[in-house]
């Protein structure tokens, strides 16, 4: 039996600019996970088995060198789990390996008790874990950007605007720097000339990178207990991101990234600041529904006790954060007692430690 497991994530600053290649984003991963366990089956079907949604499995055979699912359907729930297992199933034949059955099941915490998904990227870990199990049972030692790689190509085949931004937390862990690939040119790199290919060529515009975990400052999570659809919102900017929005962005995430690497809490709460005033302009703009009242909410409880607070990821719901002095502790008390009283559901998250190689 083989287990793995990939972190949930938190967005930082970034959030929109990221989705065009090249652009920049600072995220971490925290420690809500995605468990992939993979075994051999004793005959000869594939089962991929699903712990969310009640507990459901989805039936895989071979057509060809292909894997497909009994009756040719993915149902939405198995989409990327599907995906991950079908790019490594193309893998393993570009490879000359010999395909063999097994049965897959998946699990989370990324979600509360009655299945409301908490914004921390469970798609994303569910992707990463699946590969990371996957490629371990087919023994293809896979290097971090391999795993990242594959987990990428899965997650576009089902959603083509993607960042990848959750996708590189997952597997990376800690504290990163991203920057988002041509997934366009990836896709036809892959159609072109395979997947094996693909884990070798060049993917421009993509970067990652470790930053160190601020020392002094602590971060906070609050929940809307309102799941939002980061696709659905990203989908809303149907002209196109606004040019001076990418730029602002960008800059914001290259002061943010010199002050995490300097470990200047004041700069890094005043780039907190002012990324979620470009979200709040982005918002007024676009009309995208970035700002829910809960996210108001949230972020003028941390002004309130001198925090710097935004949404995290696409917003519509989900979570935000919140950056406050470590040494505040009545401040940091009194910013949970104004979540809860807004109705905002404290998160005890914890980062999930940078791991393995960039290569």
């Amino acid at each position: 039996m083989i287990t793995r497991r990939a972190p949930g994530k938190l967005f930082i600053a970034g959030e929109y600019a990221v989705v065009d290649p090249g652009r920049h984003a600072v995220l971490t991963a925290v420690d809500r996970y995605a468990t992939a366990t993979v075994v051999e089956a004793d005959d000869e079907v594939t089962t991929l088995h699903s712990e969310l949604d009640g507990g459901v499995t989805l039936t895989c055979g071979r057509i060809g060198d292909g894997l497909v699912p009994a009756d040719g359907v993915v149902p939405p729930n198995f989409s990327y789990v599907f995906a991950a297992a079908a790019i490594i199933d193309r893998l393993v034949v570009e490879r000359g390996i010999v395909a063999r059955p097994y049965r897959l099941s998946i699990s989370t915490d990324l979600a509360d008790a009655d299945g409301r998904k908490l914004g921390l990227g469970s798609s994303a870990a569910v992707t990463v874990a699946t590969v990371a199990a996957l490629g371990q049972f087919y023994r293809l030692g896979l290097s971090s950007m391999d795993r990242y790689r594959l987990a990428m190509l899965a997650t576009v085949s089902i959603n083509p605007r993607a960042s990848g931004g959750d996708v590189a937390a997952s597997t990376w862990g800690g504290w990163i720097a991203y920057s988002s690939p041509d997934r366009g040119h990836v896709a036809e790199l892959v159609a072109e000339s395979g997947v094996a290919a693909a884990l070798r060529a060049p993917w421009p515009g993509l970067s990652v990178r470790p930053l160190p975990t601020p020392t002094g400052l602590a971060m906070r999570v609050g929940w809307t207990e309102k799941p939002a659809s980061t696709p659905a919102l990203v989908a809303g900017l149907r002209a196109g991101t606004p040019a001076d929005f990418l730029v602002h962005s960008d800059e914001c995430v290259q002061r943010l990234v010199a002050a995490l690497e300097a470990d200047d809490a004041p700069a890094i709460r005043t780039e907190i600041d002012r990324a979620r005033a470009l979200l709040v302009d982005l918002d007024a703009r676009a009309r995208l529904g970035i700002m829910t009242p809960s996210l108001r909410a949230l972020c003028e409880a941390g002004a309130a006790v001198g925090a710097a607070a935004k949404p995290s990821g696409a917003g519509g719901g989900d979570c935000g954060i919140a950056l406050i002095d470590r040494g505040r502790t009545a401040a940091i008390t009194e910013l949970t007692d104004r979540w809860v009283g807004a109705g905002i559901r404290p998160l005890s998250l914890r980062t999930h430690p940078f791991e393995g190689d960039r290569r």
